[in-house]
């Protein structure tokens, strides 16, 4: 986790490889809902997600890198009288992103894997599971502008150790500087 950081900080401040600065590197900010999906669902209800990413590749290549930081936070349901606390999830995600060059708008698809730090309700204890990703999005350019913003789904699928896995499905809507 500290060597990932440490290489973001190190590709985010410019002091990378000759080789890396010819690619094209974009921080963007995304927000939305998320849904839960399978044994998600039955405690808890929609709720926020916001996304932090790095992206990495130039223009014209068949694939591209993004890391990614995502907040997923879930409302609890009402139970027989009594409401499930909420829950967040956090995760750090590495994809890979296959884009279609197709014209203004430019639909890709992603998908990766990465931690999944998650605390539930009643305990003082983080977990930390692997899990993975993939869906789809579209990117378009905003007008009269440098900026770039981006519409996606996902999937997200957490391998939980002691239970059985959470799935979850957020749609996200984003700004690339």
């Amino acid at each position: 986790m500290k060597r990932l950081a440490l290489a973001i900080a190190i590709l985010g401040t410019g002091l990378a490889s000759p080789v890396l600065a010819q690619q094209s590197i974009h921080l963007g900010v995304a927000g939305g809902a998320v849904f839960p999906v399978g044994k998600l669902d039955s405690t808890y209800a929609s709720g926020r997600s916001g996304l932090i990413t790095l992206s990495f590749g130039p223009q014209d290549a068949p694939l591209g890198l993004r890391l990614d930081y995502q907040y997923d936070g879930f409302n609890g349901k009402t139970i027989g009288g009594s409401t499930v606390p909420n829950i967040h999830v956090n995760s750090l995600t590495a994809n890979i992103v296959a884009p279609f060059r197709v014209g203004y708008a430019k639909p890709y698809v992603i998908g990766g894997a990465g931690m999944y730090p998650l605390r539930l309700p009643g305990s003082t204890k983080r977990e930390s599971d692997w899990g993975a990703n993939g869906g789809a999005g579209i990117g378009f350019p905003l007008p009269y502008t440098a900026l770039g913003a981006f519409l996606e789904v996902r999937y997200h699928a957490i391998n939980r150790s002691n239970t059985s896995s959470y799935h979850f499905v957020p749609i996200t809507l984003g700004i690339l500087f």
